[in-house]
């Protein structure tokens, strides 16, 4: 029995000595493979909705529609503006690591409102672009993996409706004009950037042109003229995108509070943004302006149903400004701007059928802004301020022969206030790019159309404006990222 129990405990012994042993060896299972986490990509499906604000221009002249003889010579500018919802579905892929190519189509239903007028009896119509639909491409450069920049065009059609046509003093005419669609093309740009998972933040600015459209003036009052009318439309809107089976990530759900003000993911690298900052840049704008005309001595209205008259061009952009870096994501700041400019549109004393071409030469505006960083080197901001413009004077012409007279406006410059948006973004060291979208509205003028023997009629003059620029800018003292601290080193133990 002494032997077996012996025995018994020389083995566990034996055991117990090899598992240490063994214990002490290399092992001979291979190591757990290493599964990265799935690399961001673009490609996949997308829905989209949001909101805008938009304003449009149209030259017009108006024809004899039994001889296509020019009634109204001189080009008129007409206007409209107003706010615009816009939904839409499209696809992405990505390719080359930062770029993306996709397809899309969005529709747009919109109360975009002007004025539609036939000079000859000075008959106007209020008329709508009420919905618009657009299909067509983009292409995109990622700044981040969360963050797009794009150039996008296509093809898009238009619907404005018709109305009841007025005379002077508001009474009905008996006449209207048919509402009738438009087709015509666009291009635009943007940025869109993920603030949780599977959701993205979307600012787009769009240009389009529509072609001419003969509208026609017919009713109880017989034949009136073909109004020749040609609609250029300006739209800036902000929306959300859900993209479908964005990787990386469970399936998004509505993005908390926490993830929308805090931003997803670790805290950034430290920055500051704190400094004096110079921009330059260049744009393109269009205004509309609404316009009676009153006698200057009764001050009673002469035309007065309102018009809406408009302008549009390219302008330059240069200013200063000094930021605050409030937080690690919140920035804060002040500045001024001065932008020359090449704004031209339309005047109009309806009375005497007089017209001139009125410019807005320059404006500046000085205020605030307030920014979100969406990564260290990309702010979001919206800023908001004083405004001044300055629109020079014109001769006037005689609307139906096209031919000049004596009778004259005088320059004048209009204060207001401004609101606008956009986004900042490093591509080196101190050189940032920014887009940005500002509308401003001026106070009301009136503006007196008189020659050196005679007066006519004081013309009330209330415009707006909207803009969208890209520029440079250069940040002094920029402080970049640090670098990563390298490892520590290893300390072997014996």
């Amino acid at each position: 029995m002494k032997t077996f129990i012996f025995s018994i405990g020389a083995a566990l012994m034996v055991a117990t000595a090899g598992s240490a042993f063994a214990a002490d060896l290399p092992s001979l299972k291979s190591a757990p493979v290493y599964a990265p986490p799935p690399a961001f990509t673009w490609t996949g499906f997308y829905l989209d909705a949001g909101a805008g604000y938009g304003e449009w221009n149209a030259n017009t002249t108006t024809r004899l529609p039994d001889t296509d003889i020019c009634h109204l010579c001189a080009n008129q500018i007409q206007g409209g503006h107003g706010f615009l919802g816009r939904a839409g579905a499209g696809f992405d892929y990505q390719f080359a690591d930062q770029f993306v190519a996709g397809v899309f189509g969005d529709g747009t239903y919109s109360a975009m409102r002007g004025a539609l007028q036939d000079q000859e009896p000075i008959w106007t119509a209020s008329t709508n672009q009420n919905w618009s639909w657009a299909a067509g491409g983009r292409l995109g450069w990622l700044m981040t993996p969360e963050l797009l920049v794009y150039g996008d065009a296509g093809f898009s059609q238009a619907r404005f409706t018709g109305g009841s046509l007025l005379n002077e003093d508001g009474s009905a005419s008996g006449n209207s004009t048919q509402g009738f669609t438009a087709n015509g093309w666009f291009a635009g740009g943007g940025f869109e950037t993920m603030f949780a998972p599977g959701w993205f933040w979307r600012t787009e600015y769009r240009f389009a042109d529509y072609g001419a459209h003969d509208v026609i003036d017919d009713g109880l009052a017989g034949r009136g003229d073909d109004i020749h009318f040609h609609p250029f439309v300006q739209t800036v809107t902000s929306s959300l995108v859900y993209k479908f089976g964005w990787p990386g990530f469970s399936t998004p759900g509505i993005p908390s509070f926490t993830q929308v003000t805090d931003g997803f993911g670790s805290p950034p690298a430290a920055t500051n943004w704190t400094g004096i900052y110079a921009n330059a840049g260049i744009g393109y704008g269009l205004w509309s302006a609404n316009t009676t005309t009153r006698d200057p001595v009764t001050d009673g209205c002469d035309q007065c149903v309102n018009q809406r008259q408009g302008g549009r061009g390219i302008f330059g952009t240069v200013g200063l400004g000094y930021d605050y870096q409030v937080t690690n994501k919140l920035v804060a700041g002040v500045f001024g701007d001065f932008d020359p400019s090449q704004l031209k549109g339309t005047i109009q004393d309806g009375g005497p059928y007089f017209a001139g071409s009125i410019s807005q030469n320059w404006a500046w505006d000085a205020g605030a802004r307030l920014g979100w960083l969406v990564t260290p080197q990309v702010l979001t901001y919206t800023k908001a301020g004083f405004t001044q413009a300055r629109f020079g004077g014109t001769g006037m012409q005689d609307t139906h022969e096209g031919a000049g007279t004596d009778f004259s406006t005088s320059g004048f410059s209009t204060d207001g206030w401004m609101l606008a948006g956009g986004v900042e973004a490093e591509f080196a060291p101190g050189w940032f790019w920014r887009a940005e979208y500002r509308y401003a509205q001026y106070g009301v003028h009136a503006i007196a159309d008189t020659s050196p023997t005679d007066s006519q009629d004081n013309i009330r003059f209330h415009p707006e404006e909207q803009t969208a620029t890209v520029g440079l800018v250069y940040k002094f003292n920029w402080a970049p990222p640090a670098p990563p601290a390298p490892p520590a080193p290893v300390v072997a133990k014996y």
